[in-house]
């Protein structure tokens, strides 16, 4: 048997970064890999339905030979092949995160020799314990352009749990070679925007007027840039909202967002995201919270050496820095320093 890089599915925080990442670096490095353990940790182990979905379109993405991607396994085997350009249509049951999936296909993306086109029917847009689709296209695409990987995302349907049922078009474009990245210092502030999105039926409750208008007030009385937060509504299989911001600073973007439920006001979960997004903007870091696990995948396959600074060491950015250094010997350094985490790859 060739030569398989085995990773511990029960690794760090033991999730689903833990798949996404090592399949979409084996993808990458032409490494096959054994995942054992798979959310070993966790009340219920083993593969959930999103995880199948991601695992399954990576797999298109590169001709892979996958063994044991079904609901519930502990253990799969993915033997990759040459990653194709060409056309993915990749279906999400239920509410999964779409976010979540494309996570896992952008990494392999970044060998495409021609542009792809991925078509993504169902899934949710917006989730618990997940990035909402809206971060990804304003604030992970950007900071990905600047090291010259360019995507772009239409939303044609956004989804809600529990049913989804979104469509996204996602179209990644080929980059000769990825740069690296000094983020360093964030730069100056620049404007701050954002996006409230709410089902049809909440139109009449003026909900993402409320959200909008809540945290853009708090925001103002804090920054001296313009804040432009849009509302918006669309038809959606279940009902829901969300409220998306993100910063512009000469260097980088940095976003927040906040989850509508029962009970809450919406002015409140206008509130709550602009209180997160000005706690990332007050800390002198760089990058958010989510942004800091997202990165050491393309900084470790980027050419020269690369930096950011984040608010602080999460569980799954050192989760993914312990999965690359699995398949690529590239040295991370993380240096903490009055409650400002830096992390670097030389």
């Amino acid at each position: 048997m060739e030569d398989i890089v085995v990773v511990d599915g029960s690794h760090g925080e033991g999730g689903g970064q833990v798949i996404r990442t090592s399949v979409a670096l084996s993808a990458l490095t032409g490494k096959p890999v054994r995942i054992t353990n798979i959310r070993a940790k966790r009340c219920t182990s083993g593969l959930r339905a999103q995880h199948v979905s991601g695992v399954d379109a990576v797999a298109q993405m590169c001709n892979a030979e996958v063994k044991g991607a079904s609901v519930g396994s502990e253990k799969i085997d993915f033997f990759p092949e040459n990653i194709e350009t060409k056309h993915l249509s990749v279906k999400i049951s239920t509410a999964g995160s779409i976010g979540l999936v494309l996570q896992a296909l952008l990494i392999p993306a970044m060998h495409i020799k021609d542009r792809i086109e991925i078509d993504i029917c169902g899934g949710a847009t917006f989730g618990k314990w997940s990035p909402p689709l809206l971060y990804t296209k304003h604030v992970l695409f950007p900071i990905l352009l600047k090291m010259g990987y360019r995507a772009e995302m239409e939303i044609v349907k956004h989804g809600h749990y529990p049913k989804g049922g979104a469509e996204v078009k996602v179209v990644i474009h080929p980059l000769l070679k990825l740069k690296g990245i000094d983020l360093s210092e964030s730069g100056k502030l620049l404007k701050i925007c954002g996006i409230a999105h709410s089902s049809g039926q909440l139109r009449k409750a003026q909900v993402s007027e409320r959200e909008a208008e809540s945290a853009k007030v708090l925001l103002l009385e804090k920054y001296d840039v313009p804040v432009e937060i849009e509302a918006c509504y669309s038809d959606t299989e279940s009902v829901g909202t969300s409220i998306v911001l993100w910063a512009e600073f000469e260097n980088t973007v940095m976003g927040a967002d906040c989850l509508g439920a029962v009970g809450v006001k919406a002015e409140k979960v206008g509130v709550l995201a602009a209180e997160q997004l000005s706690g990332y903007i007050d800390s002198g870091a760089s990058v958010d919270e989510y942004m800091t696990d997202q990165l050491p995948p393309y900084i470790a396959f980027a050419s020269g050496p690369s930096s950011y600074t984040a608010p602080s060491f999460t569980g799954h950015a050192k989760t993914n820095i312990d999965v690359v250094g699995k398949f690529l010997d590239r040295k991370f350094d993380v240096d903490e320093k009055d409650g400002i985490v830096k992390i670097s790859v030389s």
